[in-house]
C-alpha cells in the first residue's frame, strides 16, 4: 500500500509539474505576444509627425498632460469646439512609406487623449486583420481595420473601423472611456488622416450593442433611412451631444468589444469634418 501511495504521489506531482509548465508557457507566449506587438506598433511611429511635437497635444484640445478645454456643460462644449476647430495640428502622415510596409493602408487615426493611435488597413473580408498585425504577422492583437464593404477613401455615408479590445488598453480598448459623459466632454474628438485629405471625428454617439443590431448597416435606400438610423442611435447613445448629424453628413462608427453581456460590442459613433 505504501509504494502504492508513493507511485500516487509521484503521479500527482509529476501532473502538477505539468500543469504549472503549461500555465507558464501560456503566460509566457501571451506577454512575448503582446510586446511583439507593441513593438511592431511603435515601429510604426515614424511615419507619422508633428510640425512641434511638443506642442501637438495643445493645439488638438486633447493633450495627454492636462485637461482639455473642452469640458463642462454643453454650450461651453458647443464653444470650445468653434474655437479651436481651427487650431487643430493635424500630424502628417507618410503614406508613400507605409505602403513599402503593407499596401493595403488606407489611413491612420489619432487620439492624444489615449493610446489610440494607429495605421488603418482594409483587407478583402473583415476576417483578415482579427489576428494580423499591420505588418502580416499573426497576433492577437491584430490591427485597425476598415470594413471591407466600405470604400477605402472613407466617401460612404457610414464607414465603420474595427479594433479589438486588449486587456492591456491598447488598440481600441480606450473607447470604452467613452461610456462617461464627462470624459465624453474632455475629449470630443479624434482624428482621421487620409491620404486624399484629413477630417475631424466629431463624435455625437456611443453605445452597447448586441451584434444583431443594426449598428454596422452600411448602406441605406434613403436619406430618410439614414437620419433614423442616426436617431436610433442617439436614443441609445450613453452621452449626450450638443449636435446631431444630418443626412448630408459622413458617419464614422469605431466599434470594439464590450463586455456588458456575451458577443456585446460597444460602438462610438462621430461625424467626419473635413480638414
Amino acid at each position: 500500500m505504501k509504494r502504492i501511495g508513493r507511485i500516487l504521489v509521484c503521479l500527482l506531482a509529476a501532473g502538477l509539474a505539468v500543469v504549472f509548465a503549461v500555465s507558464g508557457y501560456q503566460v509566457w507566449k501571451i506577454l512575448g505576444e503582446r510586446k511583439a506587438a507593441e513593438t511592431a506598433y511603435e515601429d510604426l511611429d515614424s511615419f507619422l509627425q508633428f510640425a512641434d511635437k511638443d506642442d501637438a497635444g495643445a493645439d488638438a484640445g486633447t493633450g495627454k498632460s492636462g485637461q482639455s478645454a473642452q469640458s463642462g456643460s454643453s454650450g461651453a462644449l458647443a464653444a470650445s469646439r468653434a474655437e479651436t476647430d481651427s487650431e487643430i495640428a493635424f500630424p502628417e502622415v507618410d503614406f508613400a512609406g507605409l505602403r513599402s510596409v503593407n499596401e493595403q493602408v488606407v489611413g491612420w487615426i489619432y487620439d492624444d487623449a489615449s493610446v489610440i493611435n494607429y495605421p488603418i488597413v482594409q483587407a478583402a473580408d473583415n476576417d483578415y486583420y482579427l489576428h494580423r498585425l499591420f505588418n502580416g504577422e499573426s497576433n492577437p492583437s491584430g490591427a485597425i481595420f476598415l470594413d471591407c464593404r466600405n470604400q477605402s477613401d472613407f466617401s460612404d455615408s457610414h464607414c465603420i473601423i474595427y479594433g479589438h479590445h486588449m486587456k492591456d488598453g491598447s488598440m481600441f480598448a480606450a473607447l470604452s472611456n467613452y461610456k462617461s459623459q464627462e470624459y465624453y466632454e474632455e475629449h470630443p474628438r479624434m482624428l482621421l488622416l487620409t491620404p486624399n485629405g484629413n477630417y475631424t471625428i466629431e463624435i455625437f454617439a456611443g453605445y452597447v450593442a448586441n451584434v444583431e443590431d443594426d449598428a454596422w448597416v452600411t448602406g441605406f435606400e434613403s436619406e430618410a433611412d439614414y437620419e433614423d438610423w442616426i436617431a436610433s442611435g442617439i436614443s441609445k447613445s450613453l452621452i449626450r451631444a450638443d449636435f446631431a448629424p444630418s443626412a448630408s453628413d459622413h458617419v464614422l462608427t469605431l466599434s470594439t468589444c464590450s463586455y456588458e453581456f456575451a458577443d456585446a460590442r460597444f460602438v462610438l459613433l462621430g461625424v467626419l469634418r473635413a480638414e
